[in-house]
């Protein structure tokens, strides 16, 4: 009995189908893998490529407020580079799987930390940070 080059090169498409799925991290290490990323650009001073991380509704509320979202970040950068603020991801206290999470982030200056939390959705298939909490708190963090 003979195997055909058809037949082995679709058996190890389909292994390696198989292996690369099982390989992946689960979706909640994905995640705290792109907050990673976006820690890391806020630490570079690469804010203008944040924007990309926020939602739609978002970037609506921040228009309401008379900003454009450009112009937020760099309000942020500006303070942030006054601060000599560093940011990392402390605590991920909600993820619900391809829908919703809040993401606690630590902020420091100055040997201070402060923390708040920031809710995400799942928008065009990437994580966004949201305009609002599904608990309906504010988004709102006094002044740090």
């Amino acid at each position: 009995m003979g195997f055909s080059k058809a037949s082995l090169w679709g058996a190890a498409v389909l292994l390696l189908t198989i292996w690369g799925a099982g390989c992946r991290p689960n979706p909640r290490e994905e995640f705290r893998s792109e907050l990673e990323r976006m820690t890391g650009l806020a630490n570079g001073r690469k804010y203008q490529d944040l924007e990309r991380g926020m939602s739609a509704r978002l970037k609506e509320r921040i228009r309401l407020e008379g900003w454009e979202p450009a112009q937020a970040l760099l309000a942020v950068a500006k303070k942030d580079r006054e601060d000599g603020a560093r940011y990392r991801v402390a605590d991920i206290p909600k993820f619900e799987t391809g829908a919703y999470a809040e993401v606690e982030i630590a902020r420091q200056k100055e040997g201070v930390e402060r923390r708040f939390v920031v809710p995400f959705v799942r928008e065009e298939g990437r994580w966004k940070a949201g305009a609002a909490y599904r608990d309906g708190r504010t988004w709102e963090e006094p002044e740090f």
